[in-house]
Order: structure tokens, then sequence, then C-alpha cells
């Protein structure tokens, strides 16, 4: 299961992306929304949105700690130099100790020119959450797909 929650940029930090973090308590999580509440825009901010990645902090109710004895989140955290592109996760994999999320960057033809933020969150097997993970991007331009259409 994943969610997928545009959170842009409250104050610039310099972070470099994409980053991937494991959440591995209720307390991570708390850790992790205290350390970036003020960074990234957490609440929502159209109507229609209201069981978006705020629900994730602020209804913690449905994580417990015996929740994560079986299976952390991995928030996978982007940067975008458009709001219009998004992302599909296409597979996920472990070899050789090394976590991949592999990610489709979908790239329409004409672009708004604003940076933009997304987290994406995956449930992760427990036995993998201690290995490196590495995030791999693959473009797709819509403008390729329609001429081939």
């Amino acid at each position: 299961m994943l969610y997928y929650y545009r959170t842009d940029l409250s104050r610039y930090t310099g972070d470099v992306y994409p980053k991937a973090v494991v959440i591995n308590s209720v307390a991570e999580l708390d850790d992790y929304y205290e350390k970036n509440k003020d960074t990234y825009q957490f609440q929502l901010r159209h109507r229609r949105r209201l069981s978006m990645l705020e629900d994730v902090f602020e209804k913690k109710s449905r994580y417990s700690d015996r929740f994560f004895n079986s299976r952390p989140l991995l928030f996978i955290v982007l940067e975008e130099g458009s709001g219009s592109i998004s992302h599909v996760v296409d597979s996920t994999k472990t070899e050789n100790g090394e976590i991949s999320v592999n990610i489709i960057r979908v790239i329409p033809e004409v672009c708004t020119a604003e940076m933009a933020q997304w987290h994406i969150v995956l449930f992760w097997d427990k036995i993998s959450v201690n290995k490196d993970i590495k995030v791999v991007f693959h473009d797709k331009y819509l403008s390729e797909q329609r001429k081939s259409n």
C-alpha cells in the first residue's frame, strides 16, 4: 500500500533530494513530524484532500507500536522543479542487501514553474528496514506518449 502527497516547502533547508526515511515506531513518527512541520506543508490545502498525509500525523491512533512491529513506514521525499510532474511507484525490490524503489516521473509537455515537494509513503516489510535504500527514477514524457498513439 502507498500514499502520495504534495508537501511543498514552508522554508528552504538546503536538503538534497530524494530522501528516504524509515519510520519504525510511533515515537519516530512523532519526531519526524515535529522536526519537519515547519519545513513541509503537512496541513491540507484543499478540502477534497481530507484523507491525505495529515491523517498520518494527526490520526496516529491507527499506527501503534504493534503496527510498527510488523510493518514500518517508508517515506520517499522528492523535489521537482514543477508541480506538474507527478510520480508512480513502478516497483520495489530487495536485492543484494539493498532496497530499490523505482519511480516513474510523469512529465507533461508543458509544466508549471513552481517548485514542488512530495512525500510518498510506503508500507515496507520489517525484515528489510535496516538496509540501504536506493531511489531510481525513470522519466515518462507525455508528449512522447501522445505521438505514439
